[in-house]
């Protein structure tokens, strides 16, 4: 079996936030198409956002308005020098990618992507908005 290589994709991400330590939306370029829950997602630029009591993360395109995906978010490690977001992908050499986690400062999904791990598979992480 073959290593996992790390690829990290580092994208400007512009911050929104509502309180010094409440951030709670990042808009982000995402340079590739990608899947989730079987669906093919445009490159392009995606809002990552929080719900009023954070505990629901929506990803939506800002060019397709009607393409967005939720979930229930459950509290992650998010240290003074962790990036705001960080969106972890899995790589195949086919060159799809697609979506495994998000990261919105201190809230994080569930694994998205449920592949097998046996299939050589590389990681690809955009990360961005200090």
């Amino acid at each position: 079996m073959r290593p996992m290589i790390r690829l990290f994709v580092h994208a400007a991400a512009t911050v929104s936030a509502t309180a010094a330590f409440a951030l709670d939306k990042v808009t982000v370029n995402v340079p590739f198409n990608f899947e989730s829950n079987g669906k093919v997602y445009q490159a392009g630029q995606y809002d990552v956002k929080l719900d009023i009591a954070r505990n629901v993360m929506t990803l939506s395109s800002r060019t397709d308005t009607k393409r967005s995906l939720m979930w229930a978010v459950s509290p992650a490690e998010f240290g003074p020098n962790a990036p705001t977001l960080s969106m972890k992908f899995d790589d195949s050499e086919s060159g799809n990618h697609a979506l495994r986690s998000i990261r919105l400062a201190a809230r994080t999904t569930p694994v998205l992507d449920v592949r097998e791990r046996h299939n050589a598979q590389r990681e690809v992480s955009i990360t961005g908005g200090r």
